[in-house]
């Protein structure tokens, strides 16, 4: 289940980019395929995954050669779940751009999305071989290397994805649970801190802290803090299951929480 929370949020990532600029404009520059990227990013928060459906609906009527709107509207289906047309727009993006990496790795990461990953880490190194400073292909590549317990394989991946990208954060947390596999317990502490002073409020990711503080000697506070913020935040996002469990541990070590 962790891994599966893990692969997915990271993997979405680069759909979440398209997701986080759009908008429907009405200007003459509508859909035009070299500013697009910059045109959609006003109302995001109005239009939503609709909105952007939408606007890319219209921009395929208007440029129906296009692949850049073929692979922005996969990532958005991709996002929504509907597998079958993000494949479909996908592939149309190949179509009519072979040299496009954009929809291949789009087609991998939504196999993994899917639970699929039997082959795609040919495919994947095929694409770094073609595009070897690409950083996204480095974090889908650790996504699959941890999945498959290659936890070395994982954290050499994601060095190389934050090298080639510093302002990348999500690697931290992926990289400090394949530490932990390792158990390189200071590592897994020091990159997951690192995480959690950009997103402070990843439930996931304080449970593991607490995990890796469990065996560092004199770590037994730090390790008692995650797991009620862990708990507390579980108890906000509606997760009673891992709520109780957290509770369950707590109390088990003579605490009443």
């Amino acid at each position: 289940m962790k891994k599966g929370i893990i692969c997915i949020c990271l993997l979405l990532l680069s759909a979440l980019s398209v997701y986080a600029g759009i908008a429907v404009r009405n200007d003459v520059l509508i859909c035009n395929p070299y500013t697009m990227e910059n045109d959609f990013a006003d109302s995001v928060n109005e239009e939503g995954l609709e909105g952007g459906l939408k606007f890319l609906n219209a921009c395929i009527a208007k440029y129906p050669d296009s692949p850049q709107f073929y692979n922005n509207r996969g990532n958005i289906y991709k996002i929504m779940k509907n597998y079958n047309a993000a494949l479909d727009d996908y592939n149309k993006a190949i179509s009519l751009d072979e040299n496009y990496m954009s929809p291949q790795h789009g087609k991998i990461t939504l196999a993994i999305v899917q639970g699929k990953y039997d082959g795609q880490l040919e495919k994947i190194n095929n694409l770094i071989t073609q595009y070897p400073e690409s950083y996204l292909l480095y974090n889908t590549r650790a996504v699959i290397k941890f999945h498959g317990n290659d936890y070395q394989g994982t954290i050499d991946d994601l060095t190389k994805c934050m090298h080639l990208n510093s302002n990348y954060k999500e690697g931290y947390k992926t990289r400090g649970f394949a530490y932990s596999g390792l158990k390189k317990y200071k590592n897994c502490v020091k990159d997951l801190s690192t995480y959690l002073s950009y997103k402070a409020n990843d439930a996931d990711v304080y449970y593991q802290r607490a995990l890796c503080y469990s065996q560092l000697p004199g770590k037994s506070y730090q390790m008692l803090n995650d797991l009620v913020i862990a708990a507390e935040l579980y108890k906000l996002y509606g997760d009673s299951y891992q709520h109780n469990r957290i509770k369950e541990m707590i109390n088990s070590i003579g605490i009443q929480y």
